[in-house]
């Protein structure tokens, strides 16, 4: 009977796995507080803005701006760690 894999991988012990899993904490933390925080305090955002709630605006525009802003950056990070990582395997082969 084959063993689970998760006995038999061990991809968090690795620094590049462990930096992985930082960054993808941070970017959730980050993508919580953009979710939660603005939400928390939009009733006090009452003022109108081109004829809608600021907090409409906020909510419309704004959160799927920065989510795809919090993906942009995870995407060039891990490109970076990836061509880091295939350096280092490369030379390491020598």
């Amino acid at each position: 009977m084959p063993e689970p894999l998760a006995s038999t991988s061990k991809p968090a012990s690795t620094p590049y796995w462990r930096r992985n899993l930082r960054l993808i904490v941070l970017q959730l933390a980050v993508w919580a507080a953009l979710t939660f925080i603005p939400a928390f305090f939009a009733r006090s955002l009452t003022f109108d803005f081109i004829g809608w709630p600021f907090a409409f605006w906020m909510a419309a525009y704004g959160a799927p701006l920065a989510y795809l802003i919090i993906i942009g950056v995870y995407a060039r990070i891990m490109n970076r760690a990836d061509e880091r990582a295939e350096a280092e395997a490369a030379g390491g082969d020598r």
